[in-house]
């Protein structure tokens, strides 16, 4: 989406949006081959995420380099609520690491309904320790529970991988220096500080929970358009270029080349106009995202036609 659209499905002003951009690095994740920025639905959900944070009283200083994950549960501890989207999703496969931890989930099974849980009865540390343990464990997980007696620097990178699969890391522990802490929360790590303590652990579930139906709905919102994107094609001929072509049906007793160039210049306008069409939400952004696509398509195969014409 052009930032003209990104402006109108947001409320950010477009030159707060290339402001934030020259400040924050909070640009497009796309340009075009003429420089235009291209928003994608994920890069409009995480503004949308920063407008709400910002509208709660935050500043965006300090919200901008923090990632989707974080800013949603951010979100959650501010008071909004999706409980009737947790209602409706599927139980979290989530494997819980500890112990004592894992003979507490156990006990209090059916106190977790909404989890599908597999327990490891092993130490955090060891856990962790064995790469192969952790992969063939989290394989088809959406959630990691961890007890761990102390963290410290060495286990960043450890949950960082973790959590780049797209697994939300809850971790238990006793003992950490506060810089540790900072940059797993920026990870979007949920830290519980002491000991088990069911309150503290139903509490951080079912932030958990809303946390993930959220994130869910919008992955949901993207996949209803099941269709593959053909990537977008340059101009292959200018307007000189296509008088010239034009031109050439006399010499040729053909009158492929006007009717051709007729088409290219009808897409080519049209392509323009529908980078500039309002969209109230993401669902009517992808369907003007994909009017796009296929008209820059069908224009690139017009011009190819044209060319194969001029060819012989």
């Amino acid at each position: 989406m052009s930032i003209g659209v990104v402006e109108r499905m947001t409320g950010i002003n477009a030159n707060t949006l290339r402001m934030w951009e020259r400040r924050y690095q909070l640009g497009p994740s796309t340009r075009s081959p003429g420089g235009q920025r291209e928003y994608t639905a994920t890069d409009i959900d995480h503004l949308r995420l920063i407008k709400k944070l910002m509208d709660k009283g935050m500043r965006i200083g300090d919200i901008a380099q923090l990632p989707t994950k974080t800013l949603t549960s951010l979100l959650l501890d501010t008071g909004d609520d999706s409980n009737d989207i947790v209602n409706k999703s599927n139980p979290l496969k989530t494997e819980v690491v500890g112990i004592s931890l894992s003979r507490y989930f156990k006990t209090h099974i059916k106190r977790y309904p909404k989890l599908a849980i597999t327990c490891s009865e092993i130490e955090g540390e060891e856990w962790l320790s064995d790469p192969d343990l952790v992969d063939s464990a989290l394989g088809d997980k959406d959630l990691l529970i961890l007890q761990q007696s102390a963290l410290n620097k060495k286990h960043i990178e450890r949950f960082k991988k973790i959590s780049e699969q797209k697994i939300h890391v809850v971790v238990l522990y006793l003992y950490s220096h506060q810089e540790v802490l900072e940059v797993l929360e920026k990870q979007g790590i949920i830290l519980l500080p002491g000991n088990i303590e069911p309150s503290f652990i139903d509490e951080t579930v079912n932030k958990v929970l809303r946390l993930t139906a959220n994130l869910s709905s919008l992955d949901q919102s993207g996949k209803a358009f099941d269709i593959s994107l053909p990537n977008s094609q340059p101009r292959q001929f200018d307007e000189q270029a296509l008088i010239d072509a034009e031109a050439l049906s006399t010499k040729l007793n053909c009158e492929c080349p006007p009717h051709l160039t007729d088409l290219i210049r009808r897409l080519s306008a049209f392509e323009e106009y529908s980078q500039t069409c309002g969209a109230e939400n993401w669902k009517q952004a992808a369907v003007h995202a994909c009017v796009y696509s296929y008209t820059n398509q069908a224009r690139y195969l017009i011009e190819k036609a044209l060319r194969a014409v001029l060819d012989e």
